[in-house]
């Protein structure tokens, strides 16, 4: 089973989409689906890995629910920490995996079904799954590290999203199919902030220039927009632009999700 992958918007789009449309709080996390099966869980990431032993608090108590089903969600830390989850998403030593779950709780944030038993739900729209996983959570209501997702009205969980500094929002539509490809029926909406670099060495490629900085920061830069960064390293030494980023490492200071936004004037 492949997961439904979303496309992107911006907040500048918000108001093109009708009442069929609802909203998310984008976590931030590792998207995990939940398939249980054959009496035993599988909790498998978006390429396929089983993350069983990462996540084991979770797989627990998702195999202590009676039946078969295929649930799709986000695992996150309890404080919705991306650098946190990523150690608990990377650390595959057994002992140090104890370790970081002692560490680092983490909760299943669950926002689709995709099967109960012999029944699949796929072709319903969202709006029908989504009726179907709040009874599945009502007729399992012991459970302690898995929650159940809000949808909202978009502009009110755009909001929220920003009090609660969130990542951003998922926009869906709830006619829609549950596709297992990239689609525009899922659009995910980014919170990114503005900063500057001083680029001060480069590599060339296809698309125009690879260019770091001081601190090993990596921003493409492409078009005809790549031939005056490269001017200016080659004859200065550095180029200071601006670019967009989602956060910050807290450890190792670097951005993340940089992209180039134009040289610095």
């Amino acid at each position: 089973m492949k997961p439904m992958l979303c496309d992107k918007t911006t907040k500048e789009q918000i108001d093109s989409f009708n009442d069929n449309w609802k909203a998310q709080i984008k976590w931030d996390g590792e998207r995990i689906m939940a398939i249980k099966k054959d009496g035993g869980i599988l909790l498998m990431n978006r390429r396929g890995r089983i993350k069983n032993s990462f996540y084991l608090e979770i797989a627990e108590e998702l195999n202590k629910i009676d039946g078969e089903f295929i649930l799709d969600g986000e695992i996150i830390s309890l404080d919705d920490d991306f650098n946190k989850l990523q150690r608990r998403a990377l650390t595959s030593n057994p002992s140090k995996q104890e370790q970081v779950r002692k560490e680092i709780p983490v909760k299943y944030m669950v926002f689709d079904i995709i099967q109960i038993e012999t029944d699949i739900f796929p072709s319903l729209a969202l709006k029908d799954r989504a009726v179907v996983l709040k009874s599945f959570f009502n007729c399992n209501t012991n459970l302690k590290n898995i929650e159940l997702v809000e949808y909202g009205e978009i502009k009110e969980m755009l909001a929220k999203a920003e009090v609660e500094n969130r990542e951003g929002i998922i926009i869906k539509n709830m006619e829609s199919s549950y596709e297992q490809k990239r689609s525009k029926n899922w659009l995910k909406l980014k919170f990114f902030k503005n900063t500057e670099l001083t680029l001060t060495t480069y590599t060339e490629n296809n698309a125009g220039i690879r260019a770091e900085d001081k601190d090993l920061n990596v921003v493409q830069i492409s078009g005809e927009q790549h031939k005056e960064v490269k001017k200016e390293i080659d004859e200065v030494g550095y180029c200071e632009v601006t670019i967009q980023y989602l956060e910050q490492s807290e450890t190792t200071k670097r951005f993340r999700f940089p992209s180039f936004i134009g040289v610095k004037k």
